[in-house]
């Protein structure tokens, strides 16, 4: 045991950054051997997956896969209450538990936003290794979709899938907070629905991975006293709220100024997927930390972005310069932006005069000039 362990602090290290440089399956493999962690409950390693703090392998038992993420060696409290604090959300949210196991989760059961919980929580050689187990689902990752051949059309029914999918996850009562293509999950068998008062009946088929970063979207305070999470919350949370990410790809700028009261957090990343789906390049550069400050001002200092902007509809123009607004009250909630998207997929007809695009931005997509009574003569 002792030998063991000294395997783990010192090695673990050096086969971390092998993996991190996306090396073959053989040092996950090694070092799982070591572990006697090739096999778990039936299940089989069969390749490494990938991953940066925690490691990500699949695991096979005849017809059946599951996904084991490994914590190994953490360097402090804090990895150790992440970790913990994913597993505890994966297996019980405000969307999938509540007393009595009511389901709160409103959308189709196919598109359940995340993997579901196959293995517990468990710790290895006096916590030097944490593990759990979620269920394999076959899909393809945000990042591997060939989206080179896809028209301006098909960009848009494609932001307008995710949105839907963000806004199944948006009921687990959390925000993501670390959005980027290589943790949305797309499955097969999509279908989107053309009412856009109706955003509850979309099937998306979505799944949203890797939530160490994730943060209630009700603060600090524990408004679900029904949900007792095996792991210090407030601790990550508080951490979280004291790094910056080096990217800004997922991070709103204001996050700068206003930190846990930044609104609408998710919906900044979504905004800079959709710029860099659409034209290929981020909405921003980012050569030093004055670059970060001038993000609050992209609008008005960056002559590439203007330009790229003003060659848009208006319809798309103005609904994605509300996403990538450095103010959190100027950007839309993601339930909002479904609806946003449902305008320039099967009514761009109607979304043409700018007052009344800001209109409908302003009132969370909704028509403002629809009469309910309309749709029950």
């Amino acid at each position: 045991m002792k030998y063991l362990l000294i395997f783990v602090e010192k090695l673990w290290p050096a086969v971390k950054n092998m993996l991190c440089k996306k090396s073959n399956n053989s040092s996950a493999y090694v070092f799982l051997k070591k572990l006697e962690l090739l096999q778990i409950n039936g299940f089989k390693f069969e390749k490494e997956l990938g991953g940066e703090s925690a490691l990500s392998s699949l695991y096979a038992s005849e017809d059946k896969k599951v996904v084991f993420k490994f914590l190994i060696s953490p360097r402090n409290d804090i990895e150790l209450e992440k970790f913990k604090l994913e597993y505890s959300v994966l297996k019980e949210n405000r969307a999938n538990s509540i007393r009595g196991d009511i389901s709160l989760f409103y959308g189709p059961p196919t598109s359940y936003p995340l993997p579901t919980i196959k293995y517990p929580f468990t710790q290895k050689l006096s916590g030097l290794v944490s593990f759990f187990g979620y269920e394999y689902e076959e899909g393809t990752l945000l990042s591997d979709l060939d989206t080179a051949k896809y028209s301006l059309e098909d960009k848009i029914k494609l932001l307008h899938r995710l949105a839907s999918g963000l806004n199944y996850f948006n009921q687990t009562g959390y925000s993501h907070r670390d959005l980027h293509p290589e943790n949305i999950l797309l499955l097969d068998g999509y279908t989107m629905n053309h009412f856009d008062n109706e955003i509850e009946n979309n099937d998306p088929r979505i799944k949203f991975l890797d939530m160490g970063s994730c943060q209630s979207n009700h603060g600090t305070e524990n408004t679900f006293p029904y949900i007792k999470r095996d792991a210090d919350e407030l601790l990550v949370y508080t951490e979280s709220n004291k790094r910056l990410y080096s990217s800004f790809t997922s991070m709103p700028p204001d996050f700068l100024e206003k930190g846990t009261n930044t609104l609408n957090y998710d919906t900044w990343s979504f905004g800079v997927y959709a710029y860099h789906l659409i034209f290929g390049t981020l909405p921003f550069t980012i050569n030093g930390i004055e670059d970060v400050t001038n993000l609050r001002h992209i609008k008005e200092k960056d002559q590439d972005y203007l330009k790229n902007m003003a060659s848009l509809h208006v319809g798309l123009r103005l609904i994605l310069n509300h996403l990538l607004s450095a103010d959190g009250n100027e950007r839309p909630s993601i339930d909002s932006i479904v609806r946003l998207f449902s305008w320039l997929v099967y009514r761009k007809e109607d979304f043409q005069e700018v007052e009344f695009v800001q209109s409908v931005i302003h009132n969370n997509g909704f028509d403002p000039y629809h009469d309910p009574l309309d749709d029950i003569y």
